[in-house]
């Protein structure tokens, strides 16, 4: 089997993962990058590829020569930039027998767009922070803290904590919400290619740096699982969901953002004894991986810190 990764950066863990899981995979690594230390891997063969920004017909058209010239079997895109432009390209990729892990375009298009995530969080019933778009509604609200974020941004970017709010806070390329306090949390959920529930993982944050997640405790309880459910429901995602969300004082989670795709927080649940990617190779062959409900209990080490909570 050839698996190619995109845009992976310095993810080589991904690598690791991956080889562990069957010596004969082919693993194949895509980035603009040649100096990234994922394109200088031995164990697998590298691509330099165009910016996103260069235009899209232009990058996947390099991704196309890398599937067909490589008989590439399954695409595992690793960051926002261009996960538009490959769930637009799928169903081309399916006739050179490649799938891609990627959700819907109409669903990648409201997920990263933190307004219309807002929008599709009221539809669906699903708990998020109070959001103001203009200074009436934020002083109509009982609200005395709130948070900006960018609007279309990740990795924690153009966060500012206001108490006064001004009208200059509101523009089209930020939003602004209630400032939630409590233990923020990260979900991994993950869905078959139909978009069906196959499992999922909580993990409480203990520290963050450069807007990834760098040290964590896995939580289990069935509360938090009926809650993962839920999401899988709603949302329809294939692949995986990388969720942030914080639960208050009183034990009520708010979600804050949703990236349809891996993010940095997989490693702990890969690490707790969930084999994300195993399930995909299962899911792709027409079998199922029996994963575990319940995470497994790892030392803390290497600044992993990980936890089963009854």
């Amino acid at each position: 089997m050839n698996i190619l990764i995109t845009n992976i950066s310095r993810r080589v863990y991904f690598v690791d993962f991956l080889s562990k899981i069957n010596k004969n995979l082919n693993i194949h690594l895509a980035n603009n990058d040649t100096l990234s230390a994922t394109l200088n891997h031995i164990k697998t063969k590298n691509h330099k590829i165009p910016l996103v920004s260069e235009g899209g017909k232009k990058y996947f058209k390099a991704i196309k020569k890398i599937v067909i010239k490589n008989k590439i079997n399954l695409i595992i895109p690793l960051t926002n930039h261009d996960l538009k432009i490959l769930s637009i390209g799928k169903e081309e990729m399916k006739k050179y027998k490649c799938d891609v892990l990627v959700s819907s375009y109409s669903l990648i298009k409201k997920l990263l767009d933190k307004k219309s995530a807002y929008n599709l969080c009221i539809k669906k019933n699903i708990i998020t922070p109070k959001t103001f778009f203009n200074l009436k509604q934020s002083k109509l609200s009982k609200v005395n803290l709130f948070i900006k974020k960018d609007r279309f941004g990740n990795a924690s970017s153009g966060l500012e904590i206001i108490k006064n709010l001004k009208k200059h806070h509101f523009n089209k390329n930020s939003i602004v919400q209630e400032l939630i306090r409590g233990n923020e949390l990260h979900f991994d959920i993950l869905n078959d290619f139909s978009g069906k529930y196959i499992s999922s993982c909580v993990k409480k944050k203990i520290s963050m740096r450069a807007g990834e997640t760098d040290q964590v405790e896995i939580v289990y309880n069935k509360k938090l699982e009926n809650t993962a459910k839920q999401i899988s429901k709603l949302l329809g995602h294939i692949g995986n969901l990388d969720c942030d969300a914080i639960v208050d004082k009183k034990g009520k989670i708010y979600f804050l953002d949703f990236n349809p795709r891996f993010g940095g927080g997989y490693p702990f649940t890969h690490l707790a004894g969930l084999n994300f990617l195993k399930s995909i190779i299962y899911n792709i062959k027409k079998k199922r991986l029996n994963l575990p409900i319940k995470p497994k209990l790892i030392k803390a080490s290497k600044g992993i810190c990980v936890k089963i909570c009854k």
